[in-house]
């Protein structure tokens, strides 16, 4: 029997479904590699079931605030003991692949940031490969971040850089990128949707509407309270809008508990119907059958362009424009969220709607061919 090959996929979950779809574009993109066995570490959106029906091995690690004792569980005598119950230590993950999504920058903790420079500094020592998958990073503006995020750059096999924006910020901590940093497209466009008994019947012509919860969390914004009255406000203008113009409209819940109360709330102010799908390529497929798409969700206008759905993107990050320029899509980013702003855009994509779907599936075609480059240069990589 072949030895296996341990691959951990870091930053995934089974609650998001962007970070959902980032699992299953990892699992699609390593089919060619043989031998492969997945490791995933144990999480509340992770749960055992889960994992479980994935046939994943559960990685061993412990981190407490300062204290991180998962580079040393591998030195314990018991390694036999460990995978006889499933479970790996660090040292016998062959290649991590980072799928984090948007993980490292100054809006999040330093420490986690400084862990995983010191992990990738291990596994660089163990001479053993690191991927950061197509992701968004920064800003890096303290002198610890930017020296965490300076020692992952020197020391990781490759990283994958989802927007320019995103490139700048790593060269502010190192001015000469080298060549292992790579800007590529986001890479869970190329995942096939697939309908199942979760998709609502729906008679005729319909929107999806993804709100997020981050537009208004008091993490991301100081103003939360307010803004989270414009945010419903604006969806509910749009959604009554729809209907007048004889669509349905779908509030697609994305994520989870969070999300769901807000569509509660703008349901609450417009016609509209609440759809909730676990599987994320059931979700895919409901969103690639809307006439058009308002999305909050990063992944949730991807699997709408993707598809050649015309979606507007409300932003809370700088990733959103960039993807949406990577569809050509640009003009229909809306930084700035009011009820004027997304309705005056919403116009204009009615008005454009038939000519934008048509270029939105050029588009979906080249970016595939970038996803499918990206693969090969990760595979070269790691032989």
């Amino acid at each position: 029997m072949s030895k296996p090959f341990f691959v951990e996929i870091k930053g995934v979950q089974f609650r998001n479904k962007g970070a959902y779809l980032m699992l299953l574009a990892c699992l699609e993109g390593l089919k060619a590699e043989p031998n492969v066995q997945l490791v995933l570490s144990p999480g509340p959106n992770l749960p055992y079931p889960e994992r479980a029906r994935l046939g994943a091995w559960q990685k061993l690690s412990f981190r407490r605030g300062n204290v991180d004792l998962t580079p040393w569980i591998g030195k314990l005598p018991m390694q036999g003991l460990f995978r006889r119950y499933g479970m790996l230590s660090e040292q016998q993950v062959d290649l991590v692949l980072e799928a984090s999504g948007f993980a490292y920058g100054d809006q999040w903790p330093l420490r986690f940031l400084q862990n995983t420079a010191k992990e990738v500094v291990r596994f660089a020592k163990a001479d053993k490969p690191f991927v950061f998958m197509p992701q968004a990073f920064g800003p890096f503006k303290s002198d610890e971040s930017k020296a965490a995020m300076r020692d992952i750059i020197q020391h990781a096999t490759l990283i994958f850089v989802r927007d320019p924006v995103s490139l700048e910020h790593l060269q502010s901590c190192v001015a000469n990128l080298p060549d292992t940093v790579v800007l590529t497209p986001d890479f869970t466009i190329g995942l096939t949707a697939k309908p199942n008994h979760e998709i609502p019947a729906i008679d005729g012509p319909y929107a999806a509407l993804i709100p997020n919860n981050k537009v208004v969390s008091k993490f991301n914004h100081a103003d939360a309270e307010q803004q989270r009255v414009e945010y419903i406000n604006a969806f509910a203008a749009a959604a009554n809008k729809l209907s007048a113009k004889g669509m349905q409209v779908m509030l697609v819940n994305h994520e989870g508990k969070e999300d769901a109360e807000l569509c509660k709330e703008i349901a609450a102010k417009a016609p509209c119907q609440i759809v909730q799908i676990e599987d994320p390529l059931a979700v895919k497929a409901f969103i690639g059958k809307a006439e058009l798409a308002i999305s909050s969700r990063f992944h949730g206008a991807v699997n709408a362009l993707s598809q050649g759905v015309p979606c507007i993107a409300t932003s809370w990050s700088h990733k959103y424009h960039a993807m949406m320029s990577d569809f050509g899509m640009g003009d229909y980013c809306v930084e700035q969220l009011s009820e004027q702003s997304l309705l005056a855009s919403l116009q204009q994509l009615l008005d454009n709607k038939t000519a934008l779907s048509l270029a939105l599936k050029q588009s979906a075609i080249a970016l595939k061919q970038k996803n499918a480059a990206m693969w090969q240069r990760l595979y070269q990589a790691i032989k």
